[in-house]
């Protein structure tokens, strides 16, 4: 069934095309001075934070909480796994908004 679903609906080329445009929109966060190693394959992305704070990864999730992101830090370690649904516009908040917290943190 649920590769039915992957077929009707294009879900690998829509997820392209929003892969895409989430690397474009992204490029603020690749500069940001304290992003390295920004990555992705498919729909996760993922880039390290210059820190020197033990506790970034439980901050970062509690900003991420209050910003109404559920982002996934591993150590200084970010990654994004939007849902497949996600629209651009919720794209362009995501990054808004971890600018933001970025600069809380950093």
């Amino acid at each position: 069934a649920t590769l039915d679903i992957f077929e009707q609906d294009d879900v690998l080329n829509t997820n392209r095309d929003k892969a895409a445009f989430f690397n474009r929109i992204a490029q603020p966060l690749r500069e940001h001075p304290k992003v390295r190693n920004f990555r992705h394959t498919g729909m996760v992305w993922a880039f390290e934070v210059d820190t020197p704070h033990a506790d970034f990864a439980q901050r970062c999730f509690s900003l991420g909480l209050q910003h109404e992101l559920l982002l996934r830090p591993m150590g200084n370690t970010v990654y994004f796994m939007p849902p497949y649904i996600i629209s651009e516009e919720e794209m362009q908040m995501l990054v808004a908004r971890t600018l933001h917290i970025l600069e809380m943190l950093t």
